[in-house]
């Protein structure tokens, strides 16, 4: 009966029983192999070279074996590092040694590895390879070959130390860092740390993965970088699966093209924004106006009004035509949002025009993006349920902005500035009384 045609429930406790491990590529098996191989090697080399060193208990034991493939398979995960395989094996080989003297064989067997289980773990030095080396002690006493504090030395601390620092080159020949960097907290680094995982001590990272009983398997270092590499991927997906048309502010508030001047900045001051969109009456867009470009033309108009000797008639008001902006590139409602980010890290570039059939539908700003990233963040879901309780509190729902906020701190000068010439925009300078006729006339034969 194939697997496929079995209950839900059933094939699912058949895949409890599959492959776990990720698929590892072959450049990384070949490397942890060979590596392996010449380091046993080497060894065998050493250990057959030397006179009569049977007789004076110096052989190969199988836990080398073990102890490679941790060292060159390995060499990120915390059973690999120096202190672990070092001390876990002349721990191990101590250990037995204490316990015949007090428990015969073959009470012994067992209770020297368990020993050596405690001993390893109280120490933080657990190398599991090290647990045969405590069970071949007590058979090596059954057979009549006794072994004692020195076989931790020698062979097991010398070897042991000739496979450590095998694998420090070995590793280092393919750039893989062996022993495992801990988790940098330099002070100058502390005030550019960004995100969960950058935010997070040393300790706190311990802790947690002594909670999750995963402190034998990942490093804390290692469990950072995971965090890390995890946001900027969840962040990827995010921004590649969000189009513009999701997020985008619909229907935003416009001006014509012969909107003047102090209808631009009032709009600008009410809505906090400092773009607006120029469409035609039709709804085609024609650019953006930008309130940089209309300071600057508010500064000129009022530098003549206020010139102490003039005789002419008052300048007419500018429009919004002879300031808009018509280089600023429009996007389609399914472009991917991730595809936008690197033109919106331009200070110059405070928003995207979107439309459809060259009408403008929307509006994206950087506001947009940020909000986006914020809902998606742990704090957004702890600060959920407090929202929603404020909410039930209110006897009224607030009224929703019209316009898009795109405010930064940068530009907070310039909406100070704004705000204020707004108020004087709505009261003009007067106009001496036999220029009134001349003003009105200049005003009626301005283009439209």
């Amino acid at each position: 009966m194939p697997l496929s045609q079995l209950p839900k429930d059933i094939r699912r406790q058949f895949r409890r029983f599959g492959p776990s491990m990720g698929r590892r590529p072959a450049v990384d098996i070949l490397r942890g192999a060979i590596g392996a191989g010449v380091a046993i090697l080497f060894v065998t080399f050493i250990v057959t070279t030397l006179p009569h060193s049977r007789e004076a208990g110096i052989y190969l034991v199988s836990s080398f074996a073990s102890t490679a493939v941790l060292l060159f398979v390995l060499p990120n995960s915390p059973l690999s590092q120096p202190w672990a395989a070092m001390m876990g094996m002349m721990i191990s080989a101590v250990v037995p040694v204490a316990v015949l003297m007090l428990i015969p064989p073959p009470y012994a067997d067992g209770i020297a590895v368990a020993g050596a289980i405690v001993a390893m773990m109280a120490a933080r030095a657990l190398h599991p390879p090290a647990a045969g080396i405590a069970l071949l002690a007590v058979l090596e006493h059954e057979a009549g070959r006794h072994v004692g504090f020195g076989f931790a030395i020698f062979p097991i601390g010398m070897m042991t130390a000739i496979l450590i620092l095998s694998a420090m080159l070995w590793n280092r020949l393919f750039g893989i860092a062996y022993p495992t960097r801990p988790l940098a907290h330099h002070p100058a680094h502390v005030g550019r740390a960004r995100g969960p995982a950058r935010s997070l001590s040393q300790r706190d990272l311990q802790e947690l993965l002594v909670e999750f009983n995963q402190s034998a398997n990942v490093a804390p270092a290692d469990l950072a970088r995971l965090m890390a590499a995890a946001e900027h991927r969840a962040a990827e997906a995010l921004l590649a699966d969000t189009r513009v048309r999701d997020l985008m502010t619909q229907n935003p508030v416009t001006v014509s093209p012969e909107a003047p001047l102090s209808e631009i900045v009032r709009k600008m001051t009410a809505l906090n924004v400092h773009t607006l969109p120029v469409v035609d009456s039709a709804g085609y867009y024609l650019g953006v106006v930008d309130q940089h470009d209309a300071l600057e033309e508010l500064f000129k108009e009022f530098d003549v009004l206020r010139r102490p000797l003039r005789f002419r008639a008052a300048p007419p008001e500018a429009e919004a035509r002879a300031i808009f902006h018509t280089d600023i590139e429009t996007v389609e409602g399914d472009t991917p949002i991730g595809t936008l980010l690197e033109r919106l890290a331009h200070r110059e570039a405070r928003v995207i025009p979107v439309t459809e059939s060259r009408r403008l539908v929307g509006i994206l700003t950087r506001t947009d993006i940020i909000a986006l990233l914020l809902e998606h963040s742990p704090a957004a879901h702890r600060e959920a349920d407090l929202e929603e309780e404020d909410a039930d509190e209110m006897d009224a729902p607030e009224a929703p902005a019209t316009g898009v906020d795109d405010t930064t701190p940068e530009d907070a000068e310039e909406a100070d500035i704004a705000a204020a010439l707004q108020k004087t925009t709505t009261r003009r300078p007067p106009v001496p009384e036999d220029t009134q006729e001349d003003a009105a006339r200049s005003r009626s034969e301005s283009p439209k």
